[in-house]
C-alpha cells in the first residue's frame, strides 16, 4: 500500500499526459473529420447517416469496453481503444475517397474506438487521484485539457488550409495517427489496477434503480440530454464551413468559441453551487432553443457566429453540472464505487442513443444546412431537453444533494 501511494504522483501525471495527448490529436483531425466526409461525399444526408451509426454503435464499444475493464485492467481496454483508433485513421489514409463506400465499417470502428476509449479512461483517471489531491488533479486537468483542445484545432486548420484540396486532411490524420501511438506507448508505463469486484454488474440496473428512483430519473435524462449533443457534436464545424469555406478560419472560429466555453466554465465553477444544479440546467436548455431563433432568418456570418457563441457559453455549464449531479447520486447507490464503471456505461450509452434520435428527424430536411430544419432542430431538442430537466427535478428542487 506504501508503494501505491508513493507511485501515484507519477501515475496520476501519466495518465493525464495521456488524456491530454489524446484530446489533442483528436481534435487535430476529428474536428475536421465531418467536413472531409462532407467534401468527399457531396452528401448532408450521407453525413447525418454516418454519424447517427457512430452514435449507435458507440455503446456496443462502452458495453465490451466497460466488461474488460472490469474483468481484467482499464489499461486493456486504453490499448484497444488505441489500436482501434490507429485502424480507424490507417483506413482514411488508404482508402481515400473510398471511405465512402464502406462507411459503415469506418463508423463501426469509430465507434468501438471511442466507446472502448472513454470506458477505460474515466475509470482510470478516477484510480490514480487520490481524495486528497483530486481538487488540485482536477484543477492541472482542466487547464492541460483546456490547452490541447485550443491548440489542437488550430494545428488541424493550419495543416489543412495550407495545403491544397484534401491533401492537408492527410496530413492531420497522420498528424493525429503519430499521437496516439505515442499516447500508446505512454500507457506501457502505467501499472495494473486489476477490480477488486472482477463481476460485470451491468445486469443490476433494474435492482439499482429502484433503490434509488431519482438516479433512474437521471438516467433517463441522459437520453433527452442527447437530442441537443447530437447536433452540437458535428453540426457546428459544418456550420462555419458553410459560412467561411476556409478550415483555417473555421479553426479560429472553434478556437475563439472554446475559450467562451471556458470563461463559461470557470465562473460557475467559482460561483455555482449544487443545490441550483436544476436551475442551471433549465436555463442552459431553453437559452440554447431561444438562442436557436437567431437561424430562423438564415444562416449569415453573424447569426451563426453568435448562435454558436450561446451553445459554448451555456452547452459546457449544462453538462458539467449534470455530471457531477449525476455522480453525487450515484454515490447514494448501493454498490457505490463498484458500480462506478457501469454507471459510466450506463449514461454514456443512452447519451449516444439520444444523439441519433435528431439526425434520423433531420434527414428529410438534409437538403442544405441553410434548411429551415436546422434552427426548429435545435430550438426543438433544446426545449425538450429543458422540458425533461424540469420532470426530472421538479420534485427535489429543494434537495440539497
Amino acid at each position: 500500500m506504501v508503494i501505491r501511494k508513493e507511485r501515484m504522483p507519477r501515475e496520476a501525471a501519466l495518465a493525464l499526459a495521456m488524456h491530454g495527448l489524446f484530446i489533442f490529436g483528436s481534435s487535430v483531425s476529428l474536428t475536421f473529420f465531418n467536413i472531409y466526409f462532407l467534401r468527399l461525399s457531396e452528401s448532408f444526408a450521407l453525413n447525418l447517416i454516418y454519424n447517427a451509426l457512430f452514435y449507435a454503435l458507440t455503446p456496443l464499444g462502452f458495453w465490451i469496453g466497460g466488461w474488460f475493464a472490469k474483468r481484467y485492467d482499464r489499461l486493456h481496454t486504453l490499448r484497444i481503444s488505441l489500436i482501434l483508433h490507429m485502424m480507424f485513421f490507417v483506413l482514411i489514409l488508404t482508402l481515400g475517397d473510398g471511405i465512402i463506400e464502406v462507411y459503415g465499417a469506418i463508423a463501426l470502428c469509430q465507434g468501438l474506438a471511442v466507446g472502448f476509449y472513454w470506458a477505460g479512461i474515466l475509470v482510470l483517471l478516477y484510480d490514480v487521484s487520490a481524495k486528497m489531491n483530486r481538487v488540485r488533479y482536477v484543477g492541472i486537468s482542466t487547464v492541460m485539457l483546456t490547452g490541447a483542445g485550443l491548440i489542437g484545432p488550430l494545428a488541424g486548420g493550419w495543416l489543412i488550409g495550407g495545403s491544397a484540396r484534401l491533401t492537408g486532411y492527410l496530413y492531420a490524420f497522420g498528424l493525429t495517427l503519430a499521437v496516439f501511438a505515442a499516447v500508446f506507448a505512454i500507457s506501457l508505463f502505467i501499472g495494473k489496477l486489476p477490480s477488486r469486484r472482477r463481476r460485470y454488474l451491468l445486469g443490476l440496473t433494474g435492482a439499482m434503480a429502484r433503490r434509488n428512483s431519482q438516479w433512474a430519473k437521471l438516467l433517463g435524462l441522459w437520453f433527452c440530454t442527447g437530442f441537443l449533443e447530437g447536433l452540437t457534436l458535428f453540426i457546428p464545424a459544418l456550420l462555419l464551413y458553410e459560412v467561411f469555406e476556409r478550415e483555417n478560419v473555421v479553426s479560429i472560429a472553434l478556437a475563439a468559441t472554446s475559450l467562451v466555453s471556458v470563461a463559461s466554465s470557470f465562473y460557475m465553477s467559482r460561483k455555482g453551487t449544487m443545490e441550483r444544479a436544476p436551475v442551471y440546467m433549465g436555463v442552459c436548455s431553453f437559452g440554447i432553443a431561444l438562442g436557436a431563433l437567431l437561424l430562423s432568418g438564415g444562416t449569415g456570418t453573424v447569426q451563426a457566429l453568435v448562435f454558436l457563441v450561446v451553445v459554448a457559453c451555456l452547452n459546457p455549464v449544462y453538462h458539467n453540472t449534470f455530471i457531477s449531479r449525476f455522480f453525487a447520486e450515484t454515490d447514494k447507490l448501493p454498490l457505490k464505487g463498484a458500480f462506478r464503471i457501469e454507471s459510466v456505461v450506463l449514461y454514456e450509452s443512452l447519451l449516444n442513443f439520444g444523439r441519433v434520435v435528431p439526425l434520423v428527424v433531420l434527414l428529410p430536411f438534409a437538403d442544405s444546412l441553410r434548411a429551415e430544419a436546422l434552427w426548429i432542430a435545435f430550438a426543438c431538442a433544446g426545449a425538450l431537453q429543458g422540458a425533461a430537466v424540469w420532470l426530472t427535478f421538479r420534485k427535489t428542487k429543494h434537495s440539497t444533494n
